[in-house]
């Protein structure tokens, strides 16, 4: 039965990522993905205008997958409005993303010579670190101590973030979500009210903030082409 528009183009961003993961995306041609899914090459340029267009198209699909799934199990924690839920929930959103967790490295090994290009869907992304904003929001709704130091821990985390993302890849180094499952603990026991605080208030702040963020991702996503593509 021939594929719809719509699942075929899903179809071909699905054989993208597995292709570019496996071999990266200097090594992965428009063609390998069409063979991937048993479609003529031509058709592809139908959906997609060039390699670039479809790694961007993949970028932005995996950015809202992942959003929806961090939001969706930061709501579902007990603990969800503290700042240890938040990285619990990047964690456990990483793990079912797999290539977003490429995108947050900017793995030169993934993404090749395509990072050095100008003005590519890397450079117009904003900063993943978190806010003095949202600190202080989680403050004055309880879910950070009262006494903590807000300008210095927004440094400490952004100083974190950064690094992390930096990082050199060595045998010695535990998984990604290990390290974002370390750090959660590690802000639980420095920022975490004694009985954690109001996490419903907690939770309304990341509802807010999970509203902004879907803003942002609509603001990057492209115009979809026609629907009805061959």
């Amino acid at each position: 039965m021939p594929l719809d528009s719509q699942t075929r183009k899903q179809a071909l961003l699905d054989a993208a990522a597995s292709l570019i993961i496996q071999y990266g995306y200097d090594k992965t041609t428009i063609g390998d993905v069409a063979d991937a899914i048993g479609l003529n090459r031509a058709l592809v340029y139908g959906y997609f205008k060039s390699k670039d267009d479809l790694l961007e198209a993949l970028v932005r699909r995996e950015m809202r997958k992942y959003g929806e799934l961090w939001f969706e199990h930061l709501m579902a924690d007990p603990q969800g409005g503290t700042v240890a839920s938040i990285y619990r929930s990047v964690a456990f959103a990483l793990k079912n993303t797999p290539f977003m967790a490429t995108i947050v490295m900017r793995d030169p090994g993934t993404f090749g010579k395509y990072l050095r290009k100008p003005g590519n869907i890397f450079d117009g992304m904003q900063s993943q670190n978190i806010s003095s904003g949202l600190l202080q929001s989680l403050q004055e709704a309880g879910t950070i101590r009262q006494d903590v130091n807000l300008q210095a821990i927004t440094y400490i985390m952004d100083t974190l973030a950064n690094s992390l993302v930096s990082l050199p890849k060595t045998g010695q180094a535990p998984a990604f979500d290990e390290l974002l499952e370390t750090i959660a603990e590690m802000f639980d026991r420095m920022l975490t009210p004694e009985g954690g605080g109001n996490l419903e208030a907690g939770k309304n702040v990341m509802r807010q903030f999970a509203a902004d963020a879907q803003k942002f991702f609509e603001q990057v996503e492209l115009p979809s082409k026609d629907d009805n593509q061959p």
